[in-house]
């Protein structure tokens, strides 16, 4: 019977592995920790000392000591020059911190002065309430700061929510959304919001805001990029305008407006959302800030009667500053 030469015994593991012998390595560490130097460097040392030269050059030399000095000059050079700020820089610092309480202090100023005028104004209002025309006075009051939206308001009224189509969210602010890709066409754009506030005044709103921002006469909606600026501060989506005025009138005479058909038109076309309704008790801020541009103080002729708030008053356009 012949063998199989792949099922031969393998021969048996060395009992220890070949390399140096266990004297022969403790003498090397020993020799390692007793002479780190190489003896090439002794032997180098031992010529230049036969010579009458130092056994090393090292750092005590003049070329050496020189080196040093001029780095470590150069470098305390370096570190004042960073340190110590320029001339320029200085007095532009010097001239921004001028201005700012140049105008802090006016800011300060202005604003002492506004509270002393409406102190006047409260007392002036208190003499005109208490001056046995109180309730002519109190009613012509309230119509005009209703008109100018210098009060807050409460009463019953809708809401009208407007938000962009689903998926519009991606946009570009160098243009106008409407007129480029067809993605872009679902965004809500200033027009849109003053449309439709127009019609809400058509409809017979008193007081209208747009996500809190109370519309006046003066009132101006603009885009301005992808944002939508009321009163100059930019709003964000969704639009919430919310409307005082009898909630089922309004919202009827709403839809029979131009207006109405334009929103719906905004739906149907291109997918924007809008949703309507009524709701018992809305509060409207006062106007963020009010800017008279031209007053006069009237003779009186006669008794005071209240006068009504002209639509065409409160009508809000996009208008330049």
């Amino acid at each position: 019977m012949t063998p199989d030469p792949r099922r031969h015994e393998a021969p048996a593991p060395p009992t220890s592995r070949p390399g140096r012998r266990p004297d022969e390595s403790m003498t090397l560490l020993i020799s390692i920790l007793e002479r780190p130097l190489d003896p090439g460097y002794a032997t180098a040392a031992d010529r230049r000392e036969a010579a009458g030269l130092p056994r090393s050059t090292g750092t005590r030399t003049v070329t050496v000591l020189v080196a040093t000095i001029v780095t470590g000059l150069l470098l305390s050079l370096g570190a004042l020059a960073l340190r110590r700020p320029s001339t320029s820089v200085q007095k532009a610092r010097a001239e921004l911190i001028s201005q700012v309480e140049s105008r802090r202090s006016a800011v300060d100023r202005q604003s002492a002065q506004l509270h002393t005028l409406q102190n006047q104004v409260d007392s002036l209002q208190a003499e005109a309430l208490t001056a046995g025309q109180g309730d002519q006075a109190k009613q012509r009051l309230a119509v005009l700061g209703l008109a100018a939206g210098a009060d807050a308001v409460t009463g019953q009224g809708i809401r009208l929510v407007i938000d962009d189509a689903p998926g519009s969210d991606a946009g570009s602010a160098d243009g106008n959304p409407r007129t480029q890709a067809k993605s872009e066409d679902g965004k809500v754009l200033s027009k849109d919001l003053q449309v439709v506030v127009n019609g809400l005044w058509q409809a017979g709103a008193e007081a209208i805001a747009i996500n809190g921002q109370r519309l006046t006469s003066q009132s101006a909606i603009r885009f301005a990029g992808e944002a939508i600026l009321v009163n100059f501060r930019p709003l964000t989506r969704p639009y919430t305008i919310s409307a005082i005025g009898g909630s089922s009138a309004l919202q009827s005479a709403f839809a029979e407006t131009d207006a109405g058909s334009y929103l719906r038109a905004l739906q149907d076309n291109y997918g924007i959302r809008a949703s309507m309704g009524g709701v018992k008790s809305l509060t409207l801020p006062a106007a963020a800030s009010l800017t008279v541009r031209s007053a006069k103080v009237p003779r009186p002729t006669g008794p005071a009667t209240p006068s009504s708030t002209p639509r065409s008053s409160t009508t809000t356009s996009e208008s330049s500053p």
